[in-house]
């Protein structure tokens, strides 16, 4: 049974990105463009971004909350 998670990766040799399964990482592999192998980790920064996209959304969602929180009225229920 194969995982849906995946990770960005782009291949050191022809710059392709690929899309790479959590269970591979560590682990040698090879690029569907070019055929080149290379360790599949995140070392070249995309799980940072993605980390960093991720708490940007919670803290806008978080806010978003806290606004509405101010409106909300117990009465009302």
């Amino acid at each position: 049974m194969s995982s849906s998670v995946r990770f960005a990766k782009v291949c050191p040799t022809c710059g392709r990105t690929l899309q790479i399964p959590v269970e591979l990482l560590g682990r040698d592999v090879c690029c569907h463009g070019c055929g080149a192998g290379f360790k599949a980790n995140a070392s070249d920064g995309v799980a940072p971004r993605i980390a960093e996209d991720i708490d940007q959304r919670v803290d806008r969602l978080i806010q978003e909350a806290d606004r509405q929180l101010l409106h909300f009225s117990p009465a009302r229920f």
